[in-house]
């Protein structure tokens, strides 16, 4: 009896550390980060200005939502927008944000299919990826068959044999909008972190509510098939001929297209969002950053590195090449880049500096490039705060001076 309160007891003490663990309540730590400055701090003064500039963003989106929970009465942008607020690190709080984000969930929650998507009706795949990150990222106990369900529905729709497709097919291990046979980089790499962000939640989990102690050290370290998948998708979307043998593919520069398949000039050309989405897939699928992959996609965003456009893109889907800017950056561990010209380029404060630089004094980010939704300022502003978020992820306090 004393032994089964004891199990109990350990287990609800876990689950509670794992539950602020996933909302950010304990603080933000430092993953896989390689300072390759060990002398570099980021200055305190701009962490204030980024901090007021999230105050401002988050009463934005508070204000906006509506009353039934969602924004602009999408579960897509509302996925994002609660992913954008629930993300960590936090950094502010304001009145009544909790009541905020749990209303939107349970907006969302209302489109959970029994298929274990998360949609309306267009864009499946697409709104079921953004769902299963915002849920996964928030990472509540009653959420886990949501997860779960949304993992495995996302999985179920990837290009492969089960849907006719054999791996010498361009297409093969990519992941498209859902109601069409057209994968792209950009819904594959949305739902390659949506299904990350749930294998990381789901192992927390396991280890949590396992039986058997010695197996919680390897419970979901595996890649999954799908991972493998996936890389040989990734593989078709980058112009690197010694991976890259298909025919449409025309440039040897490194970086990442946004479709396999056909060549088209406006999406086979490697420009700054996708290959930054695609080097960020890749340490995802725990590719060695010594491989050809990684070093030639990182080769390109050293001759390319700027935030003052979305690079061979122009403007359009600018505050979506910000997040997965942060986010890449953040994920392969280096604090400066050094561009082809070897100026050294802190890329936190560059971000920074753009994002706050951007900002409406109402709180949001909108871009005149309507292409995308990004004239939407609810989603604009989801991305400029997953942006800001992730230059700050993994700076312990003695990192910032």
């Amino acid at each position: 009896m004393k032994n089964n309160i004891m199990k109990i007891t350990i287990i609800t003490l876990l689950f509670t550390i794992f539950f602020f663990a996933c909302t950010g309540k304990t603080g933000d730590t430092k993953q896989g980060v390689n300072n390759n400055d060990q002398s570099y701090k980021f200055p305190l003064s701009l962490k204030k200005e980024a901090e007021h500039s999230l105050e401002l963003a988050y009463k934005f989106l508070q204000k906006n939502q509506f009353k039934d929970g969602s924004w602009k009465s999408h579960p897509a942008i509302t996925s994002l927008v609660l992913y954008s607020l629930v993300e960590v690190p936090g950094y502010i709080q304001i009145d009544n944000l909790d009541d905020t984000i749990k209303k939107g969930f349970t907006y969302l929650e209302g489109f959970v299919k029994e298929d274990g998507g998360i949609y309306q009706n267009e864009y499946r795949n697409y709104t079921t990826a953004v769902a299963l990150l915002a849920f996964s990222t928030y990472g509540q106990k009653e959420h886990k068959d949501i997860i779960e369900n949304a993992k495995e529905f996302l999985i179920r729709f990837q290009c492969d044999e089960s849907e006719g497709y054999t791996e010498k097919d361009p297409y093969y291990g990519g992941i498209g909008y859902g109601g069409d046979e057209r994968p792209d980089l950009s819904n594959t790499q949305l739902a390659l972190e949506a299904i990350k962000s749930a294998d990381d939640y789901e192992e927390k989990y396991s280890k949590l509510i396992s039986e058997n102690a010695e197996n919680m050290e390897t419970e979901g370290t595996d890649t999954g098939l799908y991972w493998k998948k996936a890389l040989i998708f990734l593989a078709r979307c980058q112009n690197v001929k010694e991976v890259n043998s298909m025919d449409y593919r025309t440039e040897d520069d490194g970086g990442f297209m946004y479709e396999t398949g056909t060549y088209t000039d406006d999406r086979s050309h490697s420009y700054g969002s996708m290959t930054y989405a695609g080097v960020k897939s890749l340490l995802y699928a725990k590719v060695d950053r010594n491989d050809i992959r990684i070093t030639k996609g990182v080769d390109w965003i050293k001759n390319n590195y700027t935030v003052e456009e979305n690079p061979k893109f122009g403007t359009t889907s600018l505050y979506y090449y910000y997040m997965t800017f942060s986010k890449c950056l953040y994920i392969l561990g280096d604090n400066v880049i050094t561009d082809a010209n070897g100026n050294k380029h802190f890329w936190r404060e560059d971000i920074t500096k753009k994002l706050i630089s951007l900002q409406n004094e109402n709180g949001y980010w909108m871009n005149d490039d309507g292409r995308y939704w990004e004239n939407i300022k609810d989603l604009a502003t989801a991305y400029s705060v997953a942006a800001l978020k992730y230059a700050f992820k993994g700076l312990e306090s003695t990192d910032i001076k």
